[in-house]
């Protein structure tokens, strides 16, 4: 008997969904293990059919994405959170950094657009106070970050969730697909806003960028690093970074740049600080991160702007 698969779609862009289109004829492989009773881009269904598998992709952010996530969670007898956003609070999860109230002033009372300062009406779901990954709200039984995840892991995470015989997701760094290659170099400097290097071949930490592939989940194939890009992080953090209270992306990636360049740890931790709305932005929202004793997110985005907790 086939399993049934519902699928949700919160706060987010559908890219998430998209990939499932990707798949392309592994989803035909897929579809001979399950049916999709739901699923905004694939089935016209509005409401909430009883199903095994339940997919969500974006996060929470508005009165009617906890609705929704609810009623899900409700009708599935696992929940997968697939995505950055469903995983972490994802890019969107910026606006965990502020109070809703400075939010709706700035686009509404500010917004060069809207010269009248109207705001939305009492027709439009209201806001929550900030972004949240869905782990917040209702139990998780699977977590697919990625932004969006490739179509392999896509595929792999539910085979195995399908059938648990079948081989699960590995846990390695976005570095386990790289080709470049790690070299010690002394002298070389730290370079800023840089995310191409003049070296195809040698990894970014050792050309002195910073490229946050050792310390992000492989959920991608590494494409960015391989046609000369430094990564993201779209994935969200390594196992290795969540599981340890007291280790994080500036510590990490400073440990590793002073061992290759000789660059001073203060120097990669201080420039990952100020500009945490670009280095943290997958998962700045998530409490795995912003809970750590040696994160301080919403300071380093400055105090007259940050949110209280």
């Amino acid at each position: 008997m086939k399993a049934t698969v519902s699928t949700e779609w919160l706060s987010g862009c559908s890219g998430c969904h998209v990939a499932l289109v990707d798949l392309h004829e592994k989803l035909f492989g897929l579809l001979d293990d399950m049916e999709i009773v739901r699923s905004p881009v694939l089935v016209d269904q509005k409401t909430y059919p009883k199903a095994n598998v339940g997919i969500v992709e974006g996060a929470v952010r508005s009165e009617h994405d906890l609705e929704a996530l609810h009623k899900i969670r409700g009708s599935v007898d696992v929940l997968v959170a697939y995505g950055t956003c469903a995983v972490y609070g994802g890019p969107s999860g910026v606006g965990w950094l502020y109070r809703k109230d400075d939010v709706f002033d700035a686009v509404y009372e500010r917004g060069p657009t809207n010269a009248g300062g109207e705001r939305p009406d009492s027709g439009v779901p209201s806001l929550e106070e900030s972004v949240r990954p869905i782990d917040e709200y209702v139990p998780v039984d699977l977590y697919l970050p990625g932004c969006p995840p490739h179509p392999f892991f896509v595929a792999a995470g539910l085979h195995n969730l399908l059938d648990s015989s079948k081989p699960g997701l590995t846990h390695r760094s976005v570095c386990a697909d790289c080709n470049r290659k790690m070299q010690k170099r002394a002298g070389v400097q730290l370079v800023p806003a840089a995310v191409v290097g003049d070296d195809p071949d040698l990894c970014f930490l050792s050309q002195g960028i910073i490229c946050l592939g050792s310390v992000s989940l492989n959920r991608c194939l590494a494409p960015c690093p391989k046609i000369g890009v430094a990564c993201t992080g779209c994935a969200g953090p390594s196992l290795d970074v969540l599981t340890d209270p007291n280790r994080d992306t500036r510590t990490e990636l400073a440990e590793r740049m002073e061992k290759l360049c000789g660059i001073p740890r203060k120097d990669t931790v201080s420039y990952l600080e100020m500009n945490a709305n670009t280095f943290f932005a997958y998962a700045m929202a998530s409490p795995t991160i912003y809970k750590k004793p040696t994160v301080e997110i919403r300071e380093w985005a400055g105090p007259s702007q940050a949110a209280t907790s």
